[in-house]
């Protein structure tokens, strides 16, 4: 989450806020969907100045759940996501399949967005316990 401080250093800030919404059109991490879309399109070509306090906020989530993690505590998430695989059978089927489907995609990150359930597995799993 953003601080206050960087939420009124951006929102007042069109050299900062609209290169953020273009690389968030084409980051491939970013959500899609219709509202993101149609948002990042009009910050990214807004005219005027300063956005308001929401749009600063969604805009700056919007990074936050884009953002890559290869590390986690000082932990590596690509061995986090293998020693979640190999406890997956413990899981509720929805986790496990996500698990399996993260683990078979051979990526070594998760997602800002996939951060708070990928940790909260990995506690369920004591997969960070050594």
């Amino acid at each position: 989450m953003a601080s206050w401080n960087e939420i009124e250093r951006v929102r007042r800030n069109p050299e900062a806020f609209r290169p953020l919404a273009q690389a968030l059109l084409t980051d491939p991490a970013c959500e899609v969907s219709r509202f993101a879309d149609g948002f990042l399109a009009g910050i990214a070509t807004r005219n005027r100045g300063a956005l308001s306090l929401r749009e600063c906020e969604v805009l700056l989530d919007l990074r936050d759940h884009a953002e890559i993690h290869t590390a986690y505590r000082g932990l590596s998430i690509a061995a986090l996501i293998q020693r979640c695989h190999e406890g997956s059978a413990r899981l509720a089927p929805e986790d496990r399949m996500r698990i399996v489907d993260l683990y078979e995609s051979g990526r070594r990150f998760v997602t800002g967005a996939e951060l708070g359930w990928f940790t909260r597995i990995c506690r369920e799993l004591g997969a960070m316990e050594f």
